[in-house]
């Protein structure tokens, strides 16, 4: 039972909400230990509430799931966990969310409940919606950057905003590409029925370019310029970009999964992802 509700909870999925520390880092106040535990907080916050919305989107696809060659096998699908005590989690994962966002401030409790409604909506509606549906999951998650400004007391630029929008949606086609070649049109989700592969192709690397140009737009914007005392953060976007060429390598030859999150045990992504850690650091120190 505490394998199934472990499984239920995807954990493995928190990664993703390490965007919302990113303001502390790009904001150069990682030295400052109270703010440190404010963003944790808010990441642990951001952590639950996705855990109830993962809980949340399986009781409603619970049908769905059943007939799905993978999803069939999770907890819920499968009966292993019980509806009423898929219910009762959600609960508790959405009142514990709310409680540890309220530690930090107001304004993170409202981006988390505007995250959690957001995702109610997107699970009975706006997923069934081409192009809406993926929107919805990049909104997701700039409501968790803006949180974890609001954490720090830090206005959020523009143009993270941008960039994380586009890059949201970058993970997204990618998410739906993986979908499509692992089901195809009969066995995917109803927003890409219809889709085939080049038309998902061209709004990747659409969104792979946007999300590039908003980056390096941001490290030679004049605030980030001032915040960050230095104007060398540019010589990032090289590594950035790198990992941009990796992911959009092994979305063109991964087979047999449909989520992007298993590339984050890529060796050659984990490289790429040290050197740009390494160039900031240089770049901050020129």
């Amino acid at each position: 039972m505490l394998k199934d509700i472990i499984k239920t909870l995807k954990i493995n999925h928190y990664i993703k909400n390490i965007i919302v520390i990113l303001p502390l880092f790009f904001s150069m106040n990682y030295a400052n230990i109270n703010l440190c535990i404010e963003c944790l907080i808010v990441f642990m916050s951001f952590c639950w509430i996705s855990s109830s919305v993962y809980i949340l989107n399986d009781i409603i696809d619970i049908e769905k799931d059943k007939i799905h060659p993978i999803k069939c096998n999770r907890p819920i699908a499968s009966g292993r966990l019980s509806k009423p005590l898929a219910v009762a989690i959600l609960v508790i994962l959405f009142c514990a969310s709310v409680f540890m966002a309220k530690l930090v401030n107001l304004l993170c409790v409202l981006m988390v409940i505007l995250y959690f409604i957001l995702n109610v909506f997107y699970s009975l509606y706006f997923k069934k919606i081409v192009i809406v549906d993926v929107a919805c999951i990049a909104f997701g998650f700039i409501f968790r950057i803006i949180a974890g400004c609001f954490a720090i007391n830090v206005i959020p630029s523009a143009f993270v905003i941008l960039m994380t929008f586009f890059a949201s949606m970058f993970f997204s086609f990618t998410k739906r590409k993986m979908e499509l070649k692992l089901v195809g049109e009969s066995g995917c989700r109803e927003s890409i029925k219809g889709f085939n592969i080049p038309a998902i192709n061209q709004f990747i690397l659409v969104n792979a370019i946007l999300s590039i140009a908003f980056y390096f737009t941001y490290t030679m914007d004049e605030v980030t310029i001032h915040r960050a005392g230095t104007e060398f953060l540019y010589i990032t976007t090289i590594p950035f970009t790198l990992l941009v060429f990796r992911f959009l390598y092994l979305i063109n030859f991964s087979d047999g999964e449909d989520d992007p999150i298993i590339f984050m045990k890529d060796t050659t992504l984990k490289i790429f992802a040290v050197f740009y850690i390494i160039i900031f650091v240089v770049a901050y120190l020129l």
